[in-house]
């Protein structure tokens, strides 16, 4: 490689002797140009190929602080040595910010220019090998992400011996990335690691490790693998990461199918307390049509739940989450049906004067992490609504049913215990102890208590604007309604219903 040098100071005795006293060839070098101030050399550098300057410190027009300035500013990939006298030493210096190379004392003696020179020469050589493999992963990464596009023509499928990759017998597996995107450099270092023949690269949210010339269709080394892998990401950052294996390949041409596959696999985790999962030609994900039949079912579950028929109600969920399972439904979809089960028993309860359990089943449904651990919320669920309403199907006393009666169809009003004492032809204090003696609950706490989950009923099945909905509940003033309900709820309105977004 030979390095293009520019040789800059404003005495030609100097220009000169660094130019034509050494022989620059010997050391893969060659003077391209010289230049008496910083101002013609700025005039070479945007008009010639230059790799290194030597320049002086103290030159008319531009300097050499100047020139080193311009230089890190519009050109760093041109590397800067600096001569200057020894009283100006200090000055040149200052150039340290702009990343000048080498710094010599006038005048230097012509092994130390030379050294100089070959220091940064080296560097520069590092410098560009470093480049070139960069780019050269760069192009590698973006090839395959293309290839698991489909879009890269077959005339292109030659680009795989330029990368030396053998796509004729291989698996695909897909990890998924972990929350925590501080953590996707640890992942993809693991699993570089603990390699065997393969390449990984990133993919959309996915991490996609392509073990390539694998000679039969025995995954025992891969699953061991991938497993490796999730165990170790595990013990260094106590977070769960899951896989997915592809089917076995023979063409590059079926490269994005082997991904599909991966990605199935590893969405099937969901179902399975693996960490790493298998792709089966069984799995035919959202194949099936059964939207009707799911809705019938929660249709009758709610008729079971209303007429407190908890048995046949437990047995709908068994065939809903039956048919679930054997259809390998996405997690997004269970998830919203078990929200809409959630939705069923709280609408139940609202209408059987009872107040809805706690949220606290939302928050599950949206984070426990697979299908049996959904189940299992869900199953928890029904029991708790089962102990409520079997409880609440207790009849109050007439008056205090009056009185309930008078609250829900008077919820929008400004209510009051002197009002509601009035309508119900009672005085405050009997009313208060009544209420609470029956129904657990200061009257007070029952009107806000209902007002809530009112706003939580139309949050999450309506498209009412937040204002609307306060008006509806009584409480008229949007700004405060917001505040009671995030001190009743934990969160604002707005992340209420973004919990029911699908």
């Amino acid at each position: 490689m030979i390095f293009h040098l520019l040789i800059v100071d404003d005495e030609s005795i100097f220009r000169k002797g660094l130019s034509e006293y050494i022989n620059w060839e010997t050391y893969d070098c060659v003077v391209s140009a010289t230049a008496k101030n910083g101002t013609e050399a700025i005039e070479i550098i945007e008009s010639t190929p230059i790799d290194i300057v030597i320049t002086d410190v103290r030159m008319p027009s531009l300097d050499g602080i100047g020139l080193a300035k311009y230089i890190y500013e519009n050109h760093p990939e041109i590397s800067v040595i600096i001569l200057s006298g020894y009283s100006e030493f200090e000055y040149a210096r200052s150039a340290i910010q702009y990343n000048v190379a080498e710094y010599l004392l006038k005048p230097a003696a012509k092994t130390d220019v030379i050294n100089a020179v070959q220091n940064v020469a080296k560097k520069l050589i590092e410098s560009k090998s470093s480049i070139s493999k960069s780019e050269q992963a760069f192009l590698k990464d973006q090839f395959f992400q293309e290839l698991t596009d489909h879009v890269v023509p077959d005339d292109s499928l030659n680009k795989l011996s330029d990368f030396d990759i053998n796509l004729n017998n291989y698996y695909v597996a897909a990890f998924q990335l972990p929350d925590d995107m501080s953590m996707v450099g640890t992942l993809k270092d693991i699993i570089i690691d603990n390699k065997l023949n393969s390449y990984c690269f990133r993919y959309n949210n996915l991490i996609i490790n392509v073990y390539f010339d694998y000679e039969n269709e025995d995954t025992s080394a891969i699953i061991d693998n991938c497993n490796t892998i999730v165990s170790s990401f595990k013990k260094f950052t106590s977070l769960n990461v899951n896989a997915g294996i592809s089917g076995y390949h023979h063409s590059a041409r079926d490269f994005s199918t082997a991904v599909s596959e991966a990605i199935l696999a590893l969405s099937l985790n969901f179902y399975s307390s693996a960490h790493v999962v298998e792709f089966s030609s069984d799995y035919v994900a959202g194949k099936e049509t059964f939207s009707a039949d799911i809705n019938l079912l929660l249709h009758d579950f709610e008729n079971s739940v209303i007429q407190l028929d908890f048995k046949s109600a437990s047995d709908i969920l068994g065939s809903i989450f039956n048919k679930l399972e054997n259809n390998f439904s996405d997690e997004n979809t269970v998830r919203s049906i078990c929200t809409q089960i959630y939705l069923i028993c709280y609408r139940v309860m609202l209408k059987s004067n009872t107040l809805p359990t706690e949220d606290e089943y939302i928050n599950k449904i949206n984070s426990v992490s697979d299908f049996f651990q959904l189940k299992e919320t869900v199953r928890n669920l029904i029991d708790d609504v089962k102990k409520q309403l079997t409880q609440s199907s207790k009849k109050y006393s007439s008056f205090i049913e009056e009185t309930i009666i008078y609250i829900k169809e008077h919820i929008a009003d400004d209510l009051s215990l002197e009002l509601i004492a009035q309508n119900v032809h009672t005085n405050e204090s009997y009313l208060s102890r009544t209420f609470k003696k029956e129904c657990g609950h200061s009257i007070v706490s029952y009107i806000t208590m209902l007002r809530i989950s009112m706003a939580k009923d139309f949050l999450a099945n309506t498209n009412l604007k937040t204002f609307e909905i306060s008006d509806k509940i009584g409480i008229h003033d949007p700004a405060y309604f917001s505040v009671i309900f995030k001190k009743n709820t934990g969160l604002s309105p707005k992340d209420y219903r973004n919990q029911f977004v699908r």
